[in-house]
């Protein structure tokens, strides 16, 4: 069997080391021209722990993993307003929790590659062609004229999907902005990052927020050589589809009205900072035919919602667990679109909600956000915040691996050879593209 994936993301390289184990041919197709070096902190939690260590990347993860003790809020003037101690996070889910670069989760999971898997850099998916009868074999073409023949296609190519944009249609109609845009990048500033130690530094103010992080986390000499003395900055604003022709400039103009820490990565933005809208994929259908959309490109939740990361690894571990449990492949993916979907809709309906509260609009909403601050002083208070942050009750109920499903033909001899009718016998069943510089 030969699957094609788009998308060398999280998603994609999960997807591509589950499926090589169970002696699948793989190849991976990235429109990046090497693996992308910029992105945001992610918190790394819920189901994708299991995953993780199932694949065997928990180890590399772990390496790159950082520990911060407390969130500090701080107003235009630099003053504290608040500060969340992030503890409660690790209490909430056993110890299962860190911090760590969306690039770094992806160079975990590219050093777990079988060396079977074929990845391909800066090449394209031009055209999928389905032929009409069901469980044939998908042409795929790429942009340098090579086609490729597949069992399965894997739309793992992010939010702008281009698979899906060629099988299901344009992304006006799959995608929900939830009225943010968010920029992030990695910088040089060893004074700032000394100053910042093992917190995180977040503004406190109307309409926007930036978010300040030291990645020699633990002191210089226990953290790798690139990491001393460097800053991962993230920005959101509240803002529509419409992406500023000039994204650094919007950038730099954020952080200059942030106050004086924020102002202080205002001169290190990077020529292409990644910058993109906070948006959902909404999609009726993930499986078309033989393609089936997975990650971001199917059921993105939004850095509102959280576990995007984790719920990406934790679905190329149960669609690879779906496809080892069925011999009928289509009969698979259907299965695990119906599964899967009652896994992250629930995620991506808390995203909705958090899009009214994340980002205050008025004084009155940051004042309030100030009191709830100050109550999380109290340790019931604070774990029923880090409950909230977390999700918690997602992580135990998924990645249950599903039972083998027998040929048809066992089941019927097993029924014969019980002299009952056929139908009293049957066993009952439970019902990447818009981004503006590099990502």
């Amino acid at each position: 069997m030969h699957a094609v994936i788009s998308g060398a993301g999280i998603s994609g390289l999960a997807t591509a080391t589950g499926l090589a184990g169970l002696g699948w041919q793989v190849t991976v197709i990235e429109a990046a021209p090497a693996p992308r070096r910029g992105g945001y902190m992610i918190d790394y939690f819920g189901p994708g722990w299991a995953a993780a260590e199932r694949l065997g990347v928990m180890p590399a993860l772990r390496r790159h993993g950082r520990i911060y003790t407390a969130a500090r809020y701080v107003d235009l003037h630099g003053r504290t307003t608040g500060r969340l101690p992030l503890a409660s996070l690790a209490h909430v889910t056993g110890g299962r929790y860190f911090s760590v670069l969306r690039p770094e989760i992806e160079e975990a999971l590219r050093e777990s590659l079988p060396p079977t898997v074929d990845v391909r850099y800066g090449r394209t998916v031009t055209a999928v062609q389905q032929p009409g009868a069901a469980g044939s074999p998908v042409g795929v073409t790429l942009d340098d004229g090579s086609t490729l023949t597949a069992d399965l296609v894997v739309a793992a190519d992010g939010l702008h999907s281009c698979v899906r944009r060629l099988v299901v249609g344009d992304e006006v109609d799959l995608l929900r902005p939830l009225g943010f845009q968010t920029a992030a990048f990695t910088c040089s500033h060893p004074e700032l990052a000394a100053r910042l130690g093992d917190e995180v530094l977040l503004t406190d103010v109307v309409g926007a927020q930036v978010g300040l992080f030291a990645l020699d986390l633990g002191g210089r000499e226990q953290r790798p050589e690139p990491d001393r003395g460097r800053v991962s900055v993230f920005v959101i604003r509240r803002g529509g589809s419409r992406l500023p022709d000039d994204p650094r400039s919007a950038v730099v103009d954020e952080l200059a009205r942030q106050g004086a820490w924020a102002a202080a990565v205002a001169d290190r933005v990077p020529d292409a900072p990644y910058l993109d809208v906070v948006a959902q994929s909404i999609v009726p259908r993930w499986v078309h035919g033989r393609v089936l959309l997975a990650g971001d490109a199917a059921h993105a939740v939004s850095l509102l919602a959280g576990q995007g990361a984790s719920l990406a690894i934790a679905g190329a571990v149960a669609l690879v667990d779906r496809i080892a449990a069925d011999e009928d492949l289509d009969a698979a993916l259907a299965e695990h679109e119906r599964t899967w979907r009652a896994v992250v809709e629930p995620v991506q309906a808390s995203g909705r909600r958090a899009a009214g509260t994340f980002v205050p609009r008025h004084r009155r909403d940051l004042w309030l956000r100030r009191i709830v601050l100050r109550a999380a002083r109290l340790p019931v208070v604070s774990r029923r915040l880090a409950s909230g942050l977390t999700g918690a009750a997602t992580t135990d109920r998924v990645l249950r691996r599903p039972r083998a499903r027998r040929p048809a033909s066992s089941r019927a001899s097993d029924r014969r050879s019980a002299g009952r009718p056929r139908t009293s016998s049957r066993p009952g069943r439970c019902g990447r593209g818009r981004r503006r510089g590099a990502s």
